[in-house]
């Protein structure tokens, strides 16, 4: 059996990853590993947290393998890899920094795990896997045949990665009956986006505790918005698109109403800066009636923006 020195994180003490809140310093993570795991429903945008991760950790020096379930990373950083033995060479030579493992399922992923739990006990060498749909290669109790062959090779880089340079970021659907309990004992970064059913806040709340957050806070994040537990504490995120995603993303321009004054406060804020003469074109009640009934203007806030066309003309002849 080979003799291996004893494993330092040198690279940890000055990575970093930016993730939308307070950058977080992978120096407290050093002795550790870094084990992210990232919970919410579909479209809470779970994926792009991991390719965020994946992608500044692959600018300071870790080589990252992305294990897409979906087909659908491909297109982002080129082809899959065709086999377990190409995949090997990959992490052998690190001549490619994103990684791309296509596995539908877990008897797809099995072989490809093995290569990975393989090359990092044998380089030791930064390595960060990221596992989508966590919940199609992890069983939450042993089970026979591939799944129970995934959980195995998963947990036991989860429990070995430090020692091996490997750090994971696994995403999932649901905080518990998802996922094997040894993810959820030892992660150490954590990213909880939408709940939508109360039942899940029983398992949630001791991490958020006396921290004055509920499930209501958790029920009301938009997609991108998560709640960041990492060793500095729990703040509240809102991550930016990945680079991959954003160079293939090309949004409509939306069409952006504008705000009309409502209050006495924004009418007198808003009519300040109107110029005398157009301002006392205004002063017909008709008019204005008509305008505020076709801008969909209620008669209060109508009569707000009288009283302070009033008072600003008031104050424009007194000066």
């Amino acid at each position: 059996m080979a003799r291996h020195t004893v494993i330092r994180r040198e690279e940890m003490l000055t990575a970093h990853l930016d993730l939308g809140g307070q950058p977080i310093d992978l120096a407290d993570y050093a002795t550790t590993g870094l084990l992210g795991l990232a919970v919410g429903p579909r479209g809470s945008c779970k994926t792009n947290a991991g390719l965020l991760i994946a992608e500044q950790l692959s600018e300071q020096g870790w080589v990252c393998v992305l294990i897409d379930p979906e087909s659908e990373l491909e297109s982002l950083y080129g082809d899959a890899v065709d086999s377990p033995e190409v995949l090997y060479q990959h992490l052998e030579k690190r001549d490619r920094t994103m990684i791309v493992v296509r596995a539908e399922n877990a008897t797809e992923f099995v072989p490809f795990g093995k290569v990975i739990r393989d090359a990092t006990d044998e380089f030791r060498k930064p390595i960060f896997v990221m596992i989508d749909e966590g919940q199609m290669f992890s069983a939450t109790r042993k089970r026979m045949g591939d799944i129970g062959d995934a959980s195995d090779i998963i947990n036991d880089l989860v429990g070995r990665g430090r020692k091996r340079a490997v750090d994971l970021f696994i995403t999932a659907l649901r905080y518990t009956g998802t996922l094997h309990r040894s993810v959820f004992s030892n992660k150490n970064l954590t990213l909880i986006g939408c709940q939508e059913d109360p039942t899940v806040w029983s398992a949630l709340a001791p991490q958020f505790k006396s921290s004055g957050i509920d499930f209501t806070d958790l029920n009301t994040l938009s997609p991108g918005e998560f709640f960041c537990v990492s060793r500095r504490g729990i703040e509240k995120i809102r991550t930016p698109m990945s680079k991959a995603l954003r160079d293939v993303a090309a949004p409509k321009a939306q069409n952006i109403q504008r705000a009309l004054p409502t209050t006495f406060t924004q009418w007198a804020k808003a009519m300040s800066q109107i110029s005398d003469d157009r301002l006392r074109a205004l002063d017909d009640r008709e008019v204005t009636d008509l305008l505020g009934a076709v801008a969909g203007l209620s008669t209060q806030q109508m009569q707000s923006g009288h009283t302070a066309l009033v008072d600003e003309l008031e104050a424009r002849d007194e000066a």
